[in-house]
């Protein structure tokens, strides 16, 4: 396929040959994983890359049949197009095989074990977990429930693999053309909004049929304003008759569109929220204290906060802050 990383980028596995270092160098960009080498000679394995905002752009190629079997990808996502040889990946009981021109997709909290031959070169973007789940409920209209998982293998027939194609030959034009400094400016939140959208709205995933529901019927513009000014004012005190009068109706009239056009109360709209908000802080800030986190994000009700966390997330939110340390 004539699609590639400029070789202006180096190629991070030059002074790698051994197996160990190898799987140290490529553990350390995509996730933890155990590899088999087929054969005992030095291995001449490639691996070119391009740091973009939330989002990594990588040409891997280990130039010897190989098995990996990878663990949690973590707070990303793996799309992966073979450009040559052949591949298989393993996940969740679902077994493909992928020649040049398969697409593929590895989603958080499932193992896989991929086997390469000798002359397979994948391409591979990797996305933050955070920017495609924001930007699903965003186009939702709703929060996230259940886990975004991507369908393993995209049909080399399915629209979505053209469109998708198309989208890494133009960022491999684009990183070709700009030097770092600039991509650094090119690269930023719009270019992750966009990417995500594309990939949300081109490939198909647990969320394909709801996103399709939910495109297909704009909100009204008083839900829209109350979303958006919820969105903005979470650390402060939201009542049902200040949503109201930012919206321009009457309280009534907004508790019905809510209901009718987001499937949840203007109440419960913004407790997912708040929920979401403080599951990423926690994240993201796992040494901060659970109570400041708690105050930053408007919450006061602090027992009934963390009962809501647990049923949403399966822990308490002191339990998540003590697992990002671990990991």
């Amino acid at each position: 396929m004539e699609i590639a990383i400029s070789r202006k980028h180096r190629n991070r596995l030059v002074a790698s040959h051994g197996r160990e270092d190898v799987e140290r160098e490529v553990s350390q960009v995509l996730c933890p994983h155990r590899m088999e080498v087929a054969g005992r000679g030095p291995l001449n394995a490639e691996l070119y890359g391009v740091a973009l905002h939330q989002t990594s752009l990588l040409e891997l190629h280990y130039g010897s049949e190989t098995q990996i079997d990878a663990g949690d990808l973590g707070d990303h996502y793996l799309f992966r197009t073979t450009l040559s040889g052949q591949c298989s990946l393993q996940s969740n009981g679902e077994r493909v095989a992928l020649r040049a021109g398969g697409l593929s997709v590895s989603s958080p909290q499932r193992a896989s074990r991929i086997v390469t031959d000798r002359e397979c070169r994948n391409l591979l973007l990797r996305i933050e977990r955070r920017a495609l789940e924001v930007k699903l409920a965003d186009m939702l209209n709703d929060s996230i429930r259940q886990p975004l998982i991507f369908d393993l293998a995209v049909p080399a027939g399915h629209p979505g693999a053209a469109v998708f194609l198309s989208t890494l030959r133009y960022l491999c034009t684009l990183c070709d053309h700009f030097d770092e400094p600039a991509q650094e400016r090119m690269f930023g939140n719009d270019f992750s909004q966009w990417l995500a959208s594309v990939l949300l709205s081109q490939l198909p995933h647990s969320y394909s049929a709801a996103l399709a529901r939910a495109t297909s019927a704009p909100l009204p513009v008083h839900v829209r304003r109350a979303r958006d000014y919820i969105h903005s004012h979470l650390d402060e005190p939201l009542r049902l008759d200040t949503l109201a009068r930012e919206a321009g109706v009457s309280p009534r009239t907004l508790q019905n569109g809510f209901t009718q056009f987001l499937q949840i109360s203007p109440g419960g709209y913004i407790r997912e929220r708040r929920l979401e908000a403080v599951h990423r802080a926690l994240q993201a800030a796992p040494d901060r204290s659970v109570t400041d986190i708690f105050i930053e994000h408007g919450v006061h009700s602090f027992g009934h906060f963390a009962k809501a966390y647990t049923r949403r997330f399966g822990c308490l939110p002191s339990a998540t802050a003590r697992q990002r340390k671990r990991n």
